[in-house]
């Protein structure tokens, strides 16, 4: 075999070996994370969400657990995010009785096999009308 032979076969091999690894990576324990762009709301009004993995695509089809305004803090609420990767909270909720306990907060994805899990560190408020 010629010695050109010999460097296009580990050329290939190294091209499939990166190619692997990519995948792997891709499609395995990715990170990701929550995006919210309110952090206040109107009494009835609505917000949403996003669950974004490390390259930037929408997670669909993932719960979100949140607690919601003047709920004790082991009562959880959950929400699916659709095809986009995007969540709405609707008909948000004030509660007077509430005070400062008025807001809607961690929101979190707990992970599965694909995804790494995540909390958003924020929480959104809910105002009168």
């Amino acid at each position: 075999m010629e010695r050109k032979s010999y460097y296009l076969i580990i050329i290939l091999v190294a091209l499939v070996i990166c190619i692997g690894v990519f995948l792997y990576q891709f499609n395995n324990d990715v990170p990701t994370f929550i995006l919210i762009n309110e952090t206040e709301v109107q009494e009835n009004g609505s917000f949403s969400g996003m669950l974004m993995d490390a390259y930037s695509y929408g997670v669909a089809n993932q719960t979100i657990t949140f607690h919601k305004p003047g709920y004790d803090m082991g009562t959880l609420v959950d929400v699916t995010t659709d095809e986009n990767g995007v969540f709405t909270i609707k008909n948000a909720q004030y509660l007077p009785e509430a005070g400062k306990d008025n807001y809607y907060g961690n929101f979190t994805f707990a992970g599965n096999g694909k995804y790494q899990g995540c909390t958003y560190e924020g929480n959104v408020t809910v105002v009168p009308n």
